[in-house]
């Protein structure tokens, strides 16, 4: 079997070098701008240019993040100053969410990798491919899928697969996430969530987090993860502190490698056995972070409810014991699992708040019985369950692994100095050698130098990752040189030989300054409806030019032919559901064989494409409709409307009204509070400062969409306008439509 890679995140310098020394075959981190983590602590270009050069003298990798989407000032002013020095260092690969972005570095810099970020909401192999042609080598499809998904996406096509095997997943699909910006102007687009899928939600039928998602965890089934032949292991968690990063890449590479190298079944046998290294691994892995434990992600989850734990949010830490005995000062427990000294302990309320806490002083072992003190008035009760969020010992011990990590490169330097000639240092390495030249050397006047006088200040790596391996002095007898510059000759020879054995690339010294396509807009009015009712309605009132956009993802299958019908002599546009995969693109499929048949080509004069998977299916229909971007396929820029004309797909009509779309999800909140199969189309959530939202179930498809309760109402109309209706009644759909006089 061929070799996995294991990919770490980096949110800091320090994530960056402990994942690589323990484990990680590449990381992904971003700069100072442009990454979907704009709050971490990102590193400087400077630190990594340095880390590049490290990381390649170890036959590692560095992806940068440039998932978000860029406003046209951005990408034609600094994208290309700030990735030019990283791709004349060798930066492995760019990941991106935004085409016009995708577009811009293929064409200034076609020789570096792309990666299609999970962003871009990918379902299949096939989906996958109509990127190549814009240097995309690797995909990272959406979380979302199943095992059984990404084995059909790896057999159709020759990209290399990423998936992310561990971590948080966000609650809604990657890319299509809105409700961070419509909350409070911070864009998950932009690198700016404020993480609202975290909040605590007010709704009918009780409070809770009910769209915070597990942490995932897949180091049980690395097997299958394997066999799917997923070319690289990404872990979740640029936030994350740097022992997780480094931990987590150890472990995953630990483990893909006892597979890769004993098999199926003796992998087997580690997971069967509760007592085996991989589980005491897995519950450290639960100690350094966990939201109520882990799910096996989508990835292996066949119960979407175990995906989302809705009693608390944050780190949920594990269970060390439970109170057998208590008083209003002190509490007795029996531990259940060891103590180290500065672990956090918290006794937790029935609801999963916080009764108390306090800092391990002593250490105890399982089985042992601790008596401790309670702070007065605390909540403290018999059987009251007690967690650990801080374990103090597995943090040193990880912290202790990176330093002790042995990766210091191995050098051999050489020095030769002869009187009345320039000194010469020869630095060598990975098959490299390099001289640089120093002072002149001299015939000694007084005191000559000695070869150990010239070895200290060369052996003096400092703080550097080398080391030397061999060190010869060669100087000619009753020689003299200044002492002084040999420090900077030492600097500058490891400076060239770096140079030389990692390689540098050249950039264009100017970014291409593009053509774009000039698009012919005459006026035009877009009505979209969600049902029959909706539709019967508008048609009546609405002028005879406006295009009706059927959205079959919310319309019965029943109400097809009668719009169709109702439509005679009119312009349809229809779109299919956002999310066609799985399950619910089966069931997509079944319906529309049976009832399809009434959208010919003759009938259908233009397609809203919401999706890639939508595009394949717009070309596979009608190959004389028009086809226009949907709002969710995002042109932030010229250059991702010129690359999405490539596709015959022109821009998005300018939705003057409608309730705005935040979240598309795959997990679904009516399943969550218990709802699911009992009638409820729509179910409100309120956040904490009382936004409100709807969640539509689109129970054929299974699949949630959250709107906004509030619709937007746009001031000014612009040339390609659009009314949107998701599940207004007839009234207000008159109403809306005469407002706006369409």
């Amino acid at each position: 079997m061929k070799n996995i890679e294991i990919l770490a995140p980096a949110g800091s310098i320090e994530s960056l070098y402990g994942a690589l020394k323990l484990g990680a075959d590449a990381v992904y981190v971003g700069a100072n701008r442009f990454g979907a983590r704009a709050f971490a602590d990102n590193p400087s270009i400077e630190e990594l240019e340095k880390a590049l050069t490290y990381a390649h003298l170890r036959e590692k990798k560095i992806y940068l993040t440039v998932n978000t989407l860029l406003r046209d000032r951005e990408l034609e002013n600094d994208l290309f100053p700030m990735i030019r020095p990283l791709y004349e260092a060798g930066l492995d690969a760019c990941i991106v969410q935004d085409m016009g972005v995708l577009s811009f570095l293929h064409e200034n810099f076609p020789d570096m990798e792309l990666h299609a970020s999970t962003q871009m909401t990918l379902f299949s192999g096939e989906e996958a491919n109509l990127l190549k042609p814009y240097g995309v080598t690797r995909y990272v499809p959406a979380r979302e899928l199943t095992i059984e998904e990404i084995c059909e996406a790896r057999k159709q096509t020759d990209l290399e697969i990423e998936v992310f095997v561990h971590g948080a997943l966000c609650y809604c699909y990657s890319g299509q996430c809105l409700m961070s910006q419509v909350i409070g102007g911070r864009s998950g687009n932009r690198g700016q969530c404020a993480q609202p899928c975290r909040f605590s939600y007010r709704t009918e039928y009780g409070d809770g987090y009910f769209l915070s998602t597990k942490d995932s965890c897949t180091l049980l089934q690395i097997p299958e993860l394997v066999e799917a032949g997923i070319d690289s292991f990404k872990i979740e968690g640029r936030m994350k502190r740097m022992e997780y990063s480094a931990y987590m890449a150890h472990l995953y590479r630990k483990y893909t490698d006892y597979f890769l190298c004993h098999g199926k079944e003796s992998f087997a046998e580690l997971v069967q056995n509760h007592e085996s290294e991989l589980w005491r691994d897995y519950k450290h892995s639960q100690d350094l972070y966990n939201r109520g434990g882990f799910s096996n992600s989508f990835l292996f989850e066949k119960n979407k409810s175990n995906l989302v734990f809705a009693e608390k949010n944050g780190h949920y830490g594990t269970v060390v014991g439970s109170v057998s005995s208590y008083d209003k000062h002190s509490a007795h427990f029996q531990v259940l699992s060891d103590l180290h000294y500065q672990d956090v302990l918290e006794f937790r309320n029935e609801d999963g708040s916080q009764a108390y806490e306090y800092t391990v002083k002593e250490a105890a072992e399982k089985g042992d019985v601790v008596k401790t003190n309670v702070m007065p008035g605390s909540h403290i009760f018999a059987g009251q369950k007690i967690y650990r969020t801080k374990n103090a010992w597995l943090l040193d011990k990880i912290q202790k692994m990176v330093h002790e990590a042995s990766d210091d490169y191995v050098l051999n330097g050489y020095f030769q100095g002869e009187k009345g000639k320039n000194a010469i240092f020869t630095v060598s390495g990975k098959g490299v050698s390099v001289s640089v030249e120093g002072a002149m050397v001299q015939e000694a006047s007084k005191r000559p130098v000695t070869a150990e006088d010239i070895r200290v200040p060369l052996s003096k790596l400092g703080n550097t990752e080398y080391e030397w391996g061999k060190l010869e002095i060669d100087i000619e007898k009753d020689a003299f040189l200044p002492l002084g510059g040999l420090k900077e000759l030492r600097r500058r020879g490891i400076e060239e030989w770096e140079k030389q054995a990692v390689g540098r690339r050249v950039a264009r010294k100017e970014q291409i300054q593009k053509q774009f396509t000039e698009l012919k807009c005459e006026s035009q009015k877009m009505i979209s409806v969600s049902n029959f009712a909706q539709l019967s309605t508008a048609v009546k009132i609405a002028k005879s030019d406006t295009l009706f956009h059927l959205k079959l993802e919310d319309m019965n299958p029943s109400e097809w032919k009668p719009a169709v019908m109702l439509l005679e002599g009119k312009r349809l546009a229809v779109s299919f559901p956002r999310v066609l995969r799985g399950e619910g693109k089966k069931a997509w499929e079944k319906i529309w064989e049976t009832y399809g048949d009434v959208f010919s080509e003759e009938k259908v004069e233009a397609v809203i494409v919401n999706s890639h998977a939508m595009y394949l299916y717009a070309k596979k229909y009608w190959k004389s409709a028009t086809l226009y971007a949907d709002t969710n396929m995002y042109q932030e820029n010229r250059w991702a409307t010129e690359t999405y004309h490539d596709f015959s797909i022109l821009p998005s009509h300018q939705r003057v009204y409608g309730r705005i779309p935040v979240m598309v999800t795959e997990s679904c909140v009516a399943r969550t509070l218990g709802q699911c199969g009992k009638g409820e189309k729509q179910i409100s959530i309120k956040t904490p400062k009382g936004d409100v939202f709807v969640v539509v179930n689109h129970c054929h498809y299974c699949y949630n969409t959250i709107y906004e309760q509030t619709p937007l109402k746009e001031k000014e109309m612009g040339i390609w306008t659009r009314l949107d209706f998701s599940f207004e009644s007839e009234a207000e759909v008159r109403k809306v439509i005469q407002e706006w006089n369409f």
